[in-house]
């Protein structure tokens, strides 16, 4: 103890000494449109999260900045965003800020993935930016599906509540979803495992697609999402918001109230949520599995309900040295899973219970806390970024006791339980060398321990440790044209230990047991590193490209499961001697983007030394109730496509949007392409915004778009084809005024035309049930503003 509180003591006395005796400046500055015309700008500063408005003559001042360097973000409705890196030595800086006018809603945004947090120019790899209208305008339910809108982003689907996202193909462990900085751990490998991720508390994302091992770690390796709080109040400000939410296919009711803060820079946030669902409609009344035509009574399927209650709260203070916020979220979920997932479905297994609201077994009930610390420092001109977190990941799988034939009916209602608990810690330091140069130095460490228990068995008990440093470095060889290139070492290690299942005879033990799996100790070491550069080589033509090299390894799941996982409806087998997978990518950007049109092509290709995918093997299982194997692999492969989009501002206030994705892989050794590999698809849409507007009306959109999916006729060996298919959806909004309280209404529908069809990468695909039906959406937020 006297231990902690004298590293405590010297911890401050640094802190303090590193951010006293500096010089005290203000930069202040015009912000102006192409024309002219001064523009009530908003001003950001990255490193501080705090920023002002400026005032009707364009002018804005910010006063006691320390001697540094700082990213401000410029953004302003109908502008296209810009980020201008200041440095402030020997005094006081004006600035003269230009910004292009630009009718595309997402360039109003700034991209702050970027480790260097500069400008899009800057950036060398794929990112896309969304914020809170556009997750709320799509919020279907679950985070992930909000996401789909996205090119190049699909979903695993296990009924409507759960469900996860897919970049480029791949998902899982190649995925990396960061919230406020710190990795996501939530049993990820599963595909009826969704993301423990509140959808009404991300208020942006930035995805990032393509290997980003450099600077993210192993699991980066298809792409990260970023989830970043929003903007900070401004002093003196308490404020919030009220949402309520109604989807008729599956009667969901959603409710969520934020309230947010700012007094003299100490900040804070609170959020909760509750959603309640009921068994969803699907446009079938039956189904046919292993050769049995099998009822949905009244078109529901059984034990899909579920309820979901979520809070987050965070404080904090910003000053001059920089800031610190904490913040614990805690995530539940309770969700049925479908009766046929547990044994073989049967007539009277699926008869209606009475109500369609009931949580039955077999169930799963999720809960994820996390506790979470950001701090920015500054060091004369350089930063330094601290991220710490807690998560315990608690996920139970619940059914009635069942012996599979195996032994004694057991006690209690836990099939499955997996307990995770982890420890993360990250550390940057970003150095400005010059006005050319900047580098970051970052540090990375993970503890993770996870515990069993439940009448089954799939994943054993182990505990990884991992560590990571990397050496980035951003060189601007001239004004348009930027390059950069980083390294990067890994070390892990996976402890996990043996499990024995007892071996009955006539329901007694014999006193032997079977290895489901041995001790396995690996370790695991090694480098890669990536280049890459952004070149605007005309005024509105962009390029990129990102080349590198990445390593990921094999997670406790790959080496040691063997058991039965019922929400895949399968038996999954690991395999202890797998070896980290290698990949070289290239990924290529190209945008042409004026005030009224943006297009963008974005092909990619890889190769993948030892690529790890969980395969069918077309044999069953020797686990009563089983279905069949599934096993681990590890082959070379390649994967290869791309994403087209474009945004097109035909006239006042209506626009054209498409967006397609396509995704070729294939397996080098087996001759096959890989299994779950998603469909060619393209989104057309139409958004209007009517030009209607008086005291108490006004904001008035609509919009409707058209999604086609291929045949996905490109499967692995004992994997389905699926067939294409058409969807449509529209939806309104506008705002109404009451006295001085607005409201904001919209009004959509997802599968209008009721259409039956099949997602390749839905888990109820492989019992021959098809996706949700026709849904109306209706969605109420109103803004509360206090002083």
């Amino acid at each position: 103890m006297k231990l902690r509180i004298i590293l405590l003591f010297i911890f401050f006395i640094t802190l303090k000494q590193l951010v006293q005796a500096q010089q005290i400046h203000s930069v202040s500055g015009k912000v102006f449109g192409e024309s002219g015309e001064p523009l009530l700008a908003h001003i950001h500063i990255h490193e501080l999260g705090k920023g002002t408005f400026a005032d009707l003559d364009g002018y804005f001042s910010i006063q006691n900045l320390r001697s540094g360097t700082y990213h401000f973000h410029f953004t302003h409705l109908g502008y296209k965003a810009q980020t201008l890196t200041v440095r402030l030595n020997d005094g006081d800086v004006s600035l003269h800020i230009v910004m292009p006018e630009s009718s595309l809603t997402l360039q109003a945004l700034t991209v702050e993935a970027n480790p260097f947090k500069n400008g899009p120019i800057e950036q060398s790899q794929t990112i896309d930016v969304i914020d809170r209208d556009f997750i709320e305008r799509n919020n279907t339910g679950t985070f992930a599906n909000a996401l789909e809108k996205l090119p190049g982003i699909s979903t695993i689907n296990t009924g409507v509540g759960i469900s996860k996202p897919v970049i480029r193909g791949m998902s899982f462990n190649r995925i990396m979803i960061n919230d406020r900085g710190i990795k996501q751990e939530g049993q990820q490998w599963g595909a009826d495992h969704g993301l423990e991720i509140d959808p009404f508390d991300v208020d942006r994302v930035e995805i990032i697609k393509g290997p980003a091992s450099l600077v993210y770690g192993s699991d980066g390796m298809a792409g990260v999402i970023n989830i970043a709080p929003g903007a900070t109040p401004d002093p003196g400000t308490l404020q919030g918001h009220l949402i309520s939410t109604y989807r008729s296919n599956n009667h969901m009711i959603g409710n969520t109230a934020m309230m947010e803060g700012n007094e003299k820079d100490v900040v804070f946030k609170a959020r909760f949520t509750a959603q309640d669902y009921q068994n969803y409609r699907v446009p079938a009344s039956q189904f046919t599995y292993a050769g049995f035509v099998l009822p949905i009574h009244e078109e529901r399927l059984k034990n899909t309900a579920g309820r979901e209650r979520h809070f987050s709260v965070s404080a904090g203070i910003r000053r001059d040295w920089g800031k610190s916020t904490l913040t614990i979220s805690r995530f539940n979920q309770q969700a049925g899973i479908f009766t046929g997932a547990v044994g073989i479905p049967t007539a009277y297994s699926l008869r209606h219970d009475g109500d369609h609201g009931i949580v039955d077994y077999p169930k799963q009930n999720n809960t994820h806390l996390k506790i979470i610390s950001n701090t920015t420092i500054q060091h004369k001109k350089n930063w330094l970024e601290i991220d710490l977190g807690y998560q315990a990941n608690h996920r139970k799988e619940e059914s009635l006791p069942h012996a599979h034939g195996v032994g004694p009916t057991p006690d209690g209602n836990l099939a499955l339980g997996l307990f995770l608990d982890t420890f993360t810690g990250n550390v940057r330091y970003n150095r400005q060398l010059n006005g050319n140069h900047q580098t970051i130095v970052g540090f990375q460490a993970q503890h993770m321990q996870n515990r069993h228990t439940g009448f089954e068995f799939l994943l054993p008990d182990f505990t990884s440790t991992q560590g990571g440093a990397y050496y980035f470095h951003e060189y601007r060889w001239k004004k348009d044209l930027i390059i950069n290139a980083g390294i990067r070492a890994d070390a892990a290690t996976h402890q996990i230990q043996e499990h024995l299942q007892p071996i009955y005879e006539r329901l007694r033990p014999t006193g032997e047991y079977e290895q489901r799996n041995p001790d396995i100790d690996r370790t695991f070491f090694n480098l890669s590193g990536s280049s890459g550069l952004s070149w605007k080589f005309w005024e509105h033509h962009n390029l990129k490209l990102n080349v590198g090299s990445s390593f990921r390894m094999p997670t406790p799941i790959e080496l040691s499961t063997n058991g039965i996982h019922h929400g895949n409806f399968r038996h999954e087998v690991g395999n202890a001697g797998l070896h980290p997978e290698r990949n070289y990518q290239a990924d290529l950007n190209y945008s042409y983007s004026k005030k009224n049109f943006l297009l963008g092509i974005s092909p990619f290709w890889g190769y993948y030394d030892g690529y790890i995918y969980l395969s069918p093997t077309g044999r069953f299982s020797t686990i009563p109730g089983a279905s069949t194997v599934w096993e681990y692999r590890q082959n070379n492969a390649v994967f290869t496509g791309g994403e087209v989009k474009t945004e097109w501002v035909i006239g006042s206030g209506l626009s054209l949007t498409l967006a397609a994705e396509y995704v070729y892989n294939f397996n080098l050794d087996t001759r096959l392409p890989l299994p779950l590999t998603p469909p060619f698809s393209v989104l057309t849409g139409l958004h209007y915004a009517l030009p209607v507007s008086t005291k108490a009306f006004s904001n008035l959109y609509t919009y409707a778009e058209y999604r086609h999916a291929a045949d996905q006729s490109r499967t692995d060996r004992n994997e389905r084809f699926t067939e294409g298919y058409d969807l449509l959806e529209a939806g309104l909004g506008w705002e109404l005024r009451l006295r001085n309280q607005p409201l904001k209404f919209q009004i959509s529908g997802q599968n209008l035309t009721n259409t039956f069809y099949f997602n390749h990468l839905s888990r109820y695909r492989l019992l021959n049930l098809p996706e949700q039906g026709r849904n109306i959406s209706l969605s109420l937020k109103i803004p509360i503003q206090l002083k």
